[in-house]
C-alpha cells in the first residue's frame, strides 16, 4: 500500500479511473439525471420556505409568550398611577 508506485502504472491508473468516470456519466439515464434535479429542486424549495418561514415562527413564539390580559393591563395601571 505504501510502496512507490512506478510514475507510469500512476498514469495509467488515473487514465483508467478517468475513463471510467467518463463512461458512467456518459452512460447515466436521463431518468436519473431528471430524478437528481427534481431532488436538488425539492431540497432548495424546502430550504428557502424554511428561512422564509423562519421568522414568521420566531414572531408566533413572542406572540405567544406575551399574551396580556386586560386584568394584568388594570392591574398595571392601578400599580402605576396609584
Amino acid at each position: 500500500m505504501y510502496e512507490m508506485l512506478d510514475p507510469q502504472a500512476f498514469r495509467q491508473r488515473r487514465e483508467e479511473m478517468l475513463r471510467e468516470a467518463e463512461s458512467s456519466r456518459v452512460g447515466a439515464l436521463p431518468a436519473d439525471r431528471n430524478r437528481r434535479r427534481d431532488l436538488t429542486l425539492a431540497w432548495e424549495l424546502e430550504r428557502v420556505a424554511g428561512r422564509l418561514l423562519k421568522p414568521l415562527r420566531r414572531a408566533q413564539e413572542i406572540s405567544r409568550q406575551v399574551v396580556v390580559t386586560s386584568d394584568e393591563i388594570e392591574r398595571a395601571r392601578r400599580n402605576e398611577y396609584g
